[in-house]
């Protein structure tokens, strides 16, 4: 399931659920990354689908787990 979900997940879903786990705020991952709100939260929300969590917080939890962030 790993690699479907390396497949799956794209860079900047990765990164936004990373800067996530490290405490940033949505407004802090648009200031950091240059990039749109709408833009981070179509990431955000693309990410969730993908892990099948229901918030952000449960797909930054299966992401770690399953080692695609640290």
């Amino acid at each position: 399931m790993k690699d479907k979900m390396l497949q799956e997940l794209n860079p900047l879903e990765l990164r936004c659920l990373s800067l996530a786990a490290r405490g940033r705020t949505r407004e802090d991952i648009t200031r950091e990354t240059d990039i749109c709100h709408d833009r981070i939260d179509e990431a955000f929300n693309s990410a969730m689908q993908k892990l099948q969590a229901g918030n952000v917080a449960e797909a930054i939890f299966r992401a770690a787990r399953m080692d695609l962030i640290s």
